[in-house]
């Protein structure tokens, strides 16, 4: 009896493990996960415990085949702790291609390191991270880590779909709740896939199986915004510690106001003093904003603090007075705090930042955004100041901020607003010239570039760039033309106006092309800057132009009297859904011809059907772009 029973023990273990090596072999894996895969997610299976308002206990395991080297970011064998979250287990195991165990890590195994961003000077998040280097591939590693923490404000996504170019054979996630606290529950980008939401009375059971690999095709939305992904919420949490509250922004951003916001605004009199005599004779909320923001960036710099209530209660305005640093909520609630010495209102402000514009979620109160900026009302606008910024003109966001739902908290509550959407109209290069054509083929230019809005944005920066730096950025810029040399070089950053001015003298010896005894001159010196995107016969994504703007470039070019004009090319005009271009060339005297060219592009998300047209609208631009003429050399 005892042989048959281990017997079948040993039986058992064998079918364990043949089953075990099955599922991590590459032989497992159909073809359709692997299309398009630099990584698959074999098996994932998070549960996250909140039965508790004030305790979070997250179990993680996940199994990822990593199918080449761009596949070892999406192992993520690591987890976050600090003095809230504990680390209850960690563990590791990597698998060849058959599925046969290699290496078993334990927590002794894991780098213990700080989680700081490289700005923080004060940060009690820490991370334990697996360093595994492969030596072949594909391979499979296996992650387990539970942690418990006293904050229940952030429940973490499901993101089935973790990005581009990696897939899921199978993925499930559970969220165990207290049925008097039940989530709220946004469910996003859902339809095409096989996803499933179960429910009972306790608890949410989202399960995926087999989403194939996305292409990351050019100009598509940000993944963010397309991949399907799953968010909770509870009406009531804690946050390190710290109840919370908040159905909706309305009550969330009230919850803000009086928790985070209350108590940090206290200045010294003699700061009060200063503020006030700061502004004296200014009569008007926003002479006033702008005088404190412009004190604001000469006395203080940027430095991230990551402590306290999870990092998300400013440090107190005296104290950023005193030392002259704090990170985005610290500077934003300190300038606050001067401007209501001053009587002047402004809401603290909570948003996603960066260029790819992602919204807060209107109707889904919580813990979100990255960022925080201050908005001081102006009639039925706000202008928005960025308080880290030593640099930004006074009421410029640039593409960090813009158009997006925004959090502002006000003393009646939170409330989703708006920030300002640069047009096409607003983000304008205007490029002028005077060219002057040696009988060599070598340039002379003087040059004169303006930029406003968020063309602004790329170029306001040059002003603090030292002369070597400098000579780069344009050599990048122009890198189209065979050595050119800038000679002289004037800079003007109009903060009050926010136009960026460049005037330059140029000289490129070579620029001008042979052909026997004649040249080629090619006729738009300065915006060869419209590249082909590549095709997507099978294009999946919609299509997004991010950023408007309108480009216009007035060139005088003066022909030495040794060359002829051979011809002149026929204006082109081109209007469509996502813009237009126009050029034309005429001739002013017998030596001189004048060049125009504008070019609009219209922000805007279409249809993927309309990306191929789109994308022939672009390179009739980048051919046009390339016209040239041919000047003969005089009998």
């Amino acid at each position: 009896m005892r042989n048959f029973i281990a017997l079948g023990v040993v039986i058992l273990s064998t079918i364990s493990v043949f089953a075990q090596k099955t599922q991590y072999s590459i032989t497992a894996l159909s073809s359709s996960l692997t299309k398009n895969a630099n990584s698959v997610l074999l098996d994932e299976k998070i549960e996250i415990d909140i039965t508790k308002n004030d305790e979070m206990v997250y179990k993680n395991h996940r199994a990822v085949m990593v199918l080449n080297k761009k596949g070892n970011s999406n192992v993520r064998a690591y987890t976050h702790y600090n003095d809230d979250a504990k680390v209850k287990n960690i563990e590791a195991w990597v698998y060849d291609a058959m599925g046969n165990e290699l290496e078993h890590f334990k927590k002794r195994d894991f780098r213990d390191i700080s989680a700081s961003d490289g700005f923080s000077i004060y940060s009690d998040d820490r991370l334990l991270r697996l360093d595994h280097t492969p030596t072949t591939y594909p391979y499979t590693l296996v992650f387990e880590s539970v942690t418990q923490s006293n904050s229940t404000a952030h429940i973490p996504n499901w993101f089935p779909l973790e990005g581009y170019y990696t897939a899921t054979k199978n993925s499930e996630f559970i969220v165990k709740y207290n049925p008097s606290n039940k989530p709220n529950v946004l469910k996003k980008n859902l339809e095409g896939y096989d996803i499933s939401i179960s429910e009972t009375p306790d608890s949410f059971i989202c399960k995926a199986e087999n989403l194939e690999a996305i292409k990351n095709e050019a100009y598509s939305p940000s993944y963010r915004t397309i991949l399907p992904h799953i968010k909770f919420a509870l009406n009531n949490f804690y946050l390190k510690g710290v109840a919370g509250y908040g159905k909706d922004w309305n009550e969330f951003g009230a919850w803000m106001d009086k928790t985070l916001l209350t108590g940090v605004s206290e200045l010294s009199p003699a700061t009060i003093a200063r503020t006030k005599q700061l502004v004296a004779g200014e009569t008007t909320n926003l002479g006033k904003a702008k005088k404190i923001y412009e004190y604001l960036q000469k006395k203080v710099r940027y430095i991230s603090i990551q402590i306290g209530i999870g990092g998300w209660k400013p440090m107190l305005a005296e104290d950023v007075d005193k030392l002259s640093y704090g990170d985005c909520k610290a500077l934003t609630n300190y300038t606050k705090a001067l401007l209501d010495v001053v009587g002047v209102p402004s809401y603290y402000t909570v948003l996603y930042s960066g260029d790819e514009e992602v919204d807060l979620e209107p109707g889904f109160a919580g813990l979100q955004g990255d960022h925080v900026i201050l908005g001081v009302p102006d009639g039925d606008e706000i202008v928005w100041l960025e308080c880290t910024s030593q640099d930004t003109p006074f009421g410029y966001g640039g593409n960090f901020s813009d158009d997006r739902d925004v959090l502002i908290v006000t003393p009646e509550g939170g409330k989703i607003v708006h920030t300002k959407a640069y047009t096409f109209k607003e983000n304008v290069k205007k490029h002028k010239a005077t060219i002057t054509v040696a009988p060599s083929g070598a340039v002379q230019a003087n040059f004169i570039g303006t930029y406003t809005g968020l063309a602004y944005d790329d170029m306001y920066l040059l002003d603090n760039l030292d002369a070597d730096d400098l000579e780069k950025r344009y050599k990048n810029r122009w890198a189209y033309i065979n050595g050119f040399n800038i000679e002289n070089t004037t800079l003007n950053n109009n903060k009050d106006d926010i136009l960026f001015t460049e005037q330059l003298s140029i000289n490129m010896p070579s620029y001008c092309s042979s052909v026997g005894n004649d040249l080629l001159l090619g006729l738009n010196v300065f915006s060869q800057s419209v590249s082909v995107p590549p095709r997507f016969p099978n294009r999946k994504q919609k299509l997004r132009i991010a950023e408007g703007f309108t480009e216009t470039d007035t060139l005088t070019i003066n022909i030495p009297e040794t060359l002829n004009i051979d011809s002149l090319p026929e204006a082109v005009t081109i209007e469509n859904k996502f813009g237009s271009y126009a050029f034309s060339v005429s001739k002013i005297s017998e030596n001189t011809i004048e060049y125009r060219r504008t070019f609009i592009l219209k922000k805007g998300t279409f249809p993927a059907s309309d990306y191929k047209k789109y994308r022939s609208f672009l390179r009739r631009v980048s051919k046009m772009d390339q016209s040239k003429i041919l000047l003969n050399q005089n009998s």
